[in-house]
């Protein structure tokens, strides 16, 4: 998550060309490192997405990702810059065969016991079968998919991958909402994986150091 106004460094997050370099040169400031940064009147993304018009999604490598955001900032960031939240299916299709060890056996693997989020990137064997880092492990991702607010989890989907299964149904009517869709999980050892899915948060709930987003065209 990036804040600018420069015409040449949004061209070329538009054009998917844009390094960290063009950014810090240009002045950008990155948010969704702290509680609350987004929103703050200097950003000026609120946690509606109303109004979020100078911050972009940028996926560029040995960064930390951003968290700290709710569900409506991630679709207003990825918008900006010409992408959008991928659907459950999508997001799915592009994790497979992302390695899927339980708990990190080497510092390359998939980060989801280390307890600190680390740098996009930097776990050279998190690599899904397309090419895609990072979808198992370090941050939770929100999808574009909402469904009722579920109360509890239930058994994996596959047996002997120990992946959370959160949508074992709403919850009861008198305390029900909506969820949004996280996949992948963070730092939640053995919970954490390919398969891993809850819809237990709100689209509205931005306060976790470990909910993020990625998107696509």
């Amino acid at each position: 998550m990036w804040r600018t106004t420069n015409a040449d460094v949004i061209q070329k997050i538009k054009d998917g060309t844009v390094t960290l370099d063009d950014l810090t040169n240009a002045g950008a400031i990155q948010l969704g490192l702290a509680s609350g940064d987004l929103a703050a009147p200097a950003a000026g993304c609120p946690i509606t997405g109303n109004g979020c018009k100078n911050v972009y999604a940028v996926s560029i490598p040995d960064v930390m990702p951003a968290a700290y955001i709710t569900w409506f900032q991630a679709a207003a960031a990825a918008r900006n810059a010409g992408k959008r939240l991928p659907t459950n299916a999508e997001w799915q299709a592009a994790a497979l065969g992302t390695p899927d060890p339980g708990t990190e056996i080497v510092t390359t693997d998939c980060n989801v016991s280390t307890g600190s989020t680390v740098v996009t990137g930097s776990r050279i064997n998190c690599l899904s079968d397309v090419g895609a880092f990072d979808m198992v492990g370090n941050v939770w991702e929100w999808v574009a998919d909402w469904m009722p607010l579920t109360g509890s989890c239930a058994a994996e989907l596959f047996p002997g991958t120990g992946d959370w299964n959160c949508l074992a149904g709403p919850v009861a009517a008198s305390g029900g909402g909506t969820g949004a869709l996280l996949r992948g999980g963070g730092r939640n050892g053995t919970l954490a994986g390919v398969f891993t899915i809850a819809a237990t948060i709100s689209p509205t709930n931005g306060t976790f150091p470990d909910f993020g987003f990625r998107a696509a065209r």
